[in-house]
């Protein structure tokens, strides 16, 4: 079971990311697209266990540990990075663990690829549900705890109170790789909301006048800032003051995991001058956003403005390019 957890200053940690990731200026795509564009290669935190979310699992895993589990459980999209993520470190840590996956069906997916493959590979039970059951999958998990006896329930995208702190120590690394830089927005893709409630803890914490924007890959900005709101509130300690953060859906399109073809495009583009891989799900469409931010006249040459890459390359792979490849 999950015991009530309250997040100290911080929680305990257990090392899985190899960190500090890089940062570094993308000069072709920064030419092309008329703004200084910097990337935060969170795509390095590791291999099977790439991408941002290895930053929350390092305080999960570490807190399941301390309550002496045997399984975790959690849940996601069957192309879920956080849960292809929590299987492989389960494997790592010698962890049962459980997945809920959201399929249309409720039914498992025609082809095994992408991060399913490796969700599979490394041993995970994958239970699917469709979008009317997902609905209920923080039911569902405390349901299967409690059949198990012994299991530690993270929530979707590891987005609470505990998880929030792999990104505010995460502002923090940045802080010490920007300098004198102080950039005209911190630009991530937003969903189940930890990634911008640590950031934007993170930087008032350290007195920093960072705009952490939140791109919605498909949540409407209301319901997203609920979440961060909502984590916020959760967590031991009052947020500092200054925490801010700014939301925009612009970007939504379709929904959750669809791209439409402008999309593809733009992060087939960026590829293309950066040589960095972007998955439509999340990066791609949050770099699209940030493109069209620059259309719109938001940023303006001579602005420095931060990608924060948050990883994705596994779901890639599970993508038909076709619209990027014309």
């Amino acid at each position: 079971m999950r015991r009530w957890y309250r997040a100290p200053m911080p929680p305990p940690r257990i090392g899985l990311a190899r960190l500090p990731t890089p940062f570094e200026r993308a000069d072709r795509l920064s030419e092309a697209w008329g703004v200084s564009i910097w990337v935060k290669r969170d795509d390095l935190t590791g291999f099977g266990l790439s991408g941002n979310k290895v930053r929350k699992l390092e305080y999960h895993l570490a807190a399941a540990r301390e309550a002496g589990v045997s399984t975790v459980i959690t849940c996601g999209a069957v192309q879920s990075n956080h849960c292809r993520a929590t299987a492989v470190a389960s494997a790592r840590l010698g962890l049962r663990c459980v997945l809920y996956l959201r399929s249309p069906d409720g039914r498992p997916p025609s082809e095994v690829v992408g991060n399913h493959l490796l969700q599979r590979l490394a041993g995970a039970e994958c239970r699917f549900v469709d979008p009317e059951g997902y609905a209920r999958r923080d039911e569902l998990m405390r349901e299967a705890a409690a059949s198990l006896g012994s299991a530690w329930v993270i929530p979707e995208g590891a987005s609470d109170e505990i998880g929030m702190w792999g990104l505010v120590t995460a502002a923090e690394e940045l802080a010490g790789q920007l300098g004198a830089l102080r950039p005209a927005a911190i630009w991530h893709a937003a969903s189940s909301g930890g990634t911008t409630a640590g950031l934007a803890w993170g930087f008032a914490r350290l007195g920093l006048d960072v705009p952490v924007v939140g791109c919605s890959v498909g949540e409407p900005v209301a319901e997203l800032d609920r979440r961060i709101r909502r984590i916020l509130a959760a967590a031991e300690d009052e947020p500092p003051a200054a925490t801010a953060w700014e939301l925009t859906d612009a970007y939504v399109g379709d929904g959750y995991g669809l791209a439409s073809d402008e999309q593809l495009a733009a992060a087939g583009e960026a590829t293309r001058l950066t040589g960095l891989v972007f998955d439509p799900t999340y990066t791609g469409k949050a770099l699209a956003g940030l493109r069209g931010e620059i259309e719109r006249g938001r940023f303006r040459p001579g602005d420095d403005v931060v990608f924060w890459h948050t990883g994705g390359g596994f779901a890639a792979f599970a993508w038909d390019w076709a619209p990027a490849l014309r």
